[in-house]
């Protein structure tokens, strides 16, 4: 997606915030299971975040997918819980292990959510940076054209990003489907999809880089929120 937007529109181009995040998955056990009773936490520390959220599957997806399609092979996941936390621009990419770089905000914390992050998988925990992506300027009509991350990357905070990038497949669709049924060129169905995508995917942008700050707390005393 990059590198077409790159030749699109090369004005385009990801900022990086400044704001680091740390994402991980740990097995649900009996211990852990208390700690994400909502559909998720928020637990704000000091200058930090940790948010959680349990999976709870009702049929495991590997079994799942041996009822349902035994031709796809998935791998054995049980239940677990995802955790994420978002560290201040002062956050460093240099931790040797997401978990550290997890850890080392967390002295003083419980054990349990200590124990949490300790036993995470590492092969699914990761430190990233959190960059965005707003659109600006329209590039030439064409039949070439962008959706999802490639044009409107959002921050974790808005929530948004992956219901957007839905949102610009429905529309994309619908607009093509015009094509197909000769009630719009192709060039011009192209074109609505673009404008109506340029809106609502800035404001999807927009919209997560205002949430940033309550998520990035500066408060001495952790709290708890459920949302």
């Amino acid at each position: 997606g990059s590198a077409v937007r790159a030749v699109l529109s090369p004005q385009t181009t990801a900022t990086d915030t400044g704001a680091r995040f740390v994402i991980g998955r740990t097995p649900l056990t009996e211990r852990f299971a208390t700690l994400a009773p909502a559909f998720g936490s928020k637990i704000a520390g000091d200058g930090v975040s940790l948010m959680l959220g349990a999976m709870r599957f009702r049929t495991p997806p590997k079994q799942a997918a041996e009822e349902l399609a035994p031709e796809v092979t998935l791998p054995d996941i049980r239940d677990y819980v995802r955790w994420a936390m978002l560290l201040p621009p002062s956050g460093s990419l240099g931790a040797p292990t997401a978990q550290e770089a997890a850890l080392s905000r967390m002295e003083g914390w419980h054990p349990d959510l200590q124990a949490l992050i300790e036993q995470a998988d590492p092969d699914n925990s990761t430190l990233l940076s959190i960059r965005v992506v707003e659109p600006r300027e329209r590039w030439a009509p064409g039949p070439v054209t962008l959706l999802g991350d490639a044009i409107h990357a959002t921050s974790p905070t808005g929530g948004n990003g992956a219901n957007t990038a839905l949102r610009d497949a429905d529309l994309l669709r619908r607009c093509l489907i015009e094509v197909v049924e000769r009630r719009q060129d192709l060039l011009g169905a192209v074109g609505d999809y673009e404008r109506q995508m340029f809106e609502y995917g800035g404001e999807a942008v927009r919209h997560s880089l205002a949430a940033l700050p309550a998520f990035v707390p500066n408060s001495d005393r952790p709290s708890r929120h459920r949302f």
